[in-house]
């Protein structure tokens, strides 16, 4: 009797130790559609938000800010989308396009801030994602950009750490030719994918839509 006040405790750490030791760690299997003219989604997750680039820039509550650092070299005018890693999510990222790998751009931390803090997870897991873009960590935390080379334009993916260290375990280098959906990195500790595309790509998700690394189409040229 004196234990039956301990189960839930027993419980939800267990469920806890297992999301965290090995569900997050899973690697389903997937095949990638055959549409030569789609992007696909680079990882698990929520769209948080869908912005247009212009002249390099992204409006973030009503100022701008230059966007290279996720554009890395795509063109000054496009679309910027993120997607937002859940606790129950796949923490493996893929090539959106087929191509070669060109840059591979490591930027350290400037002042690490949180974030996904727990109400941001929370609401993740209820399908109510939060525009990043004007987070601290969005634009301060450590992260890795890979921009590949396509016969539908140059797109870059940008990998953010969640406010710890990133700990991303890439699969690609620079100069490798490979198909879409090939793995891309490893996030242990989740985090943010942007995806940078060139202004006649035209984004199939809206805010708020769960999408499947290398399954859903997330844009057509």
């Amino acid at each position: 009797m004196r234990l039956r006040p301990l189960l839930p405790l027993a419980v939800l750490g267990s469920a806890v130790w297992y999301v965290r030791r090995v569900h997050r760690f899973r690697d389903p299997v997937r095949l990638p559609p055959a549409h030569t003219d789609a992007v696909l989604s680079p990882a698990d997750g929520v769209v948080c938000f869908v912005r247009r680039v212009s002249n390099g820039q992204i409006e973030t509550a009503g100022s701008a800010r230059p966007v290279h650092a996720f554009a890395g070299d795509v063109a000054t005018d496009g679309w910027l989308l993120g997607v937002v890693i859940g606790p129950l999510d796949v923490h493996y990222t893929y090539l959106p396009v087929g191509g070669t790998v060109g840059t591979i751009a490591h930027t350290p931390a400037s002042a690490a801030a949180p974030l996904l803090p727990l109400q941001v997870q929370a609401g993740l897991l209820a399908r109510q994602p939060t525009d990043l873009l004007d987070a601290p960590g969005m634009w301060h935390n450590e992260r890795l950009a890979v921009t590949v080379h396509a016969d539908m334009g140059d797109m870059t993916v940008t990998m953010v750490a969640p406010g710890p260290p990133l700990d991303a375990m890439p699969y690609v280098k620079q100069g490798d030719r490979a198909r879409a959906g090939y793995k891309l990195a490893f996030l242990p500790r989740g985090g943010l994918v942007t995806i940078a595309l060139p202004a006649h790509m035209t984004p199939l998700v809206s805010v708020g839509d769960h999408v499947t690394g290398m399954q859903t189409v997330f844009a057509r040229a």
